[in-house]
């Protein structure tokens, strides 16, 4: 389906009562949006063009979903699973700890008084992450190729020697594009209704890291953010989203409540496995219409 067409069709099923219905037959259940890094109106994206939302774009989103769903703390959802409500239940989630988020993202959380949770990796804070270097500068893509030499030949650790070692241009970026640092978590834990949760400690992939480095990469940053923040939450978030039963099972084991991946639909309690718990990716340039959508679990491809 070409941009355009798409367009019209989700203008269509939005205004249409395919949506409402939707929402209607999950009442007992919850949506977690899942975003990355905000950026301020007017910028270029830089990186990897995905994961950088506009504030005005995530204002618009937020404002959108305060319409049709009951925004909760995702702990509370998690302690509450499968409880009946008048509307859905929705939790917001920001995954790497991005600067922009921590600053922008939660100016327009609190603006509005709503609640979120932000999966930090502590290993990588303050750093340019390799997604956003080997994205081309002029497409905001990061080559299939590239991606996946990373994830499953370095195990999604990639350095500056291992990325420029790719095949693709890497890009130029400015110095904002990178993960908060020490000083800018402190920061935003004293911001309202924000949980830090773990998103591994130097946000490999699980599934490619050797057995040995499993209960640290998970272990650790639980317990370095629990005696930091009084905001810590025990749930954790995979790094791309990749897990298998011996990652979840090594979750479980060193004491998160719950694990999340980077895609899914609706939480449906009555099947879901708490270990692989999904959500919905939010990516930059979604059409707010596109955004009505995914958030009444309806999807176009």
């Amino acid at each position: 389906m070409n941009r355009r067409l798409k367009k019209l069709a989700e203008r269509a099923i939005a205004e249409s009562g395919i949506p409402s219905l939707a929402r209607g037959r999950h009442r007992a259940d919850a949506l977690v949006l899942a975003y990355h890094d905000v950026i301020p109106d007017g910028t270029v994206p830089a990186g990897d063009a995905s994961l950088h939302i506009t504030q005005a774009d995530l204002g618009l989103q937020l404002d959108e979903l305060t319409k049709t769903h009951e925004v909760v703390p995702l702990s509370a959802m998690i302690r509450d699973a499968g409880a009946q409500h008048r509307r859905p239940r929705a939790a917001i989630t920001f995954d790497d700890a991005y600067a922009g988020a921590l600053s922008l993202g939660m100016d327009a959380l609190e603006a509005r008084g709503l609640p979120a949770t932000v999966f930090v990796a502590p290993g990588i804070l303050g750093q340019q992450m390799w997604w956003d270097r080997l994205a081309d500068a002029r497409t905001g893509d990061v080559p299939p190729a590239d991606r996946n030499r990373t994830l499953w030949e370095f195990a999604g650790r990639a350095g500056p020697g291992n990325v420029s070692a790719g095949s693709s241009p890497v890009a130029r970026l400015p110095t904002s594009c990178r993960i908060a640092t020490l000083n800018e978590l402190e920061a935003a834990a004293k911001r309202p209704g924000i949980a830090f949760g773990s998103h591994t400690w130097s946000h490999p992939n699980l599934c490619a890291v050797p057995p040995e480095d499993l209960d640290g990469e998970l272990a650790k940053p639980l317990s370095w953010l629990g005696e930091r923040f009084m905001c810590t939450v025990p749930l954790v978030s995979y790094p791309y989203g990749l897990r298998s039963p011996t990652v979840e099972l090594a979750a479980q084991r060193v004491g998160y409540e719950a694990g999340f991946r980077i895609d899914g639909g609706w939480l449906a309690w009555r099947t879901a496995q708490r270990y692989s718990l999904p959500r919905f990716n939010v990516p930059a340039g979604l059409s707010l219409d596109g955004f009505r959508l995914r958030s009444a679990g309806i999807g176009l491809h």
